[in-house]
């Protein structure tokens, strides 16, 4: 990655699985600073690793994805940007996959819960870094991680609300490039 992506600091929602812990030591050996922003308790192994594998610092933000609002979504945020004095990319890797069944099964409240982890809450930390970026003047990077389920061609019978919450992350990221 070089030096320029050495000073670069990085900001990872994640619940400390192992795709985010593989996403957050690899960004760490090539020298990023990174918050961590999530269930504390689950992302407190996660900052352990990092820390051995030579991160320039790391740091954990608690942000419950289910219970919290836009105005808890930027406070969070405010705290992961003052951490390293401001930061250069949002990397969002966290998801709920919810109950796995029948389409015509699902409650109202599972599916909620699903788009509120999935949808709502990384939209309400896009608004949040994207303001800051532009606020600082400074530009950055928003990076989205979904699976093939989301896409038009992905099938997974039994995750109708999962598939349909990554549906709706991949259209959010197409028309909010133009920020």
């Amino acid at each position: 990655m070089g030096d320029a992506y050495a000073k670069r600091v990085l900001l990872t929602a994640a619940a400390g699985d192992a795709i985010s812990r593989g996403i957050a030591t690899n960004l760490a050996q090539h020298g990023c600073s990174l918050v961590l922003v999530g269930d504390e308790g689950a992302l407190a192994a996660t900052a352990e690793e990092v820390k051995r594998c030579g991160g320039r610092g790391v740091a954990v933000v608690g942000l419950d994805f289910e219970a919290c609002d836009e105005a808890a979504v930027d406070a969070a945020v405010d705290r992961a940007w003052r951490c390293f004095d401001g930061l250069a990319a949002f990397v969002n890797c966290y998801t709920y996959e919810g109950e796995v069944q029948d389409c015509l099964s699902i409650s109202e409240d599972e599916y909620k819960k699903t788009m509120k982890v999935n949808v709502i809450t990384p939209w309400f930390l896009m608004k949040a870094i994207a303001k800051r970026f532009q606020h600082a003047k400074s530009g950055g990077s928003v990076v989205f991680l979904t699976q093939i389920i989301g896409a038009e061609r992905g099938l997974y019978p039994g995750a109708a609300a999962y598939g349909t919450s990554l549906g709706a992350i991949h259209q959010l990221v197409r028309s909010s490039g133009f920020l």
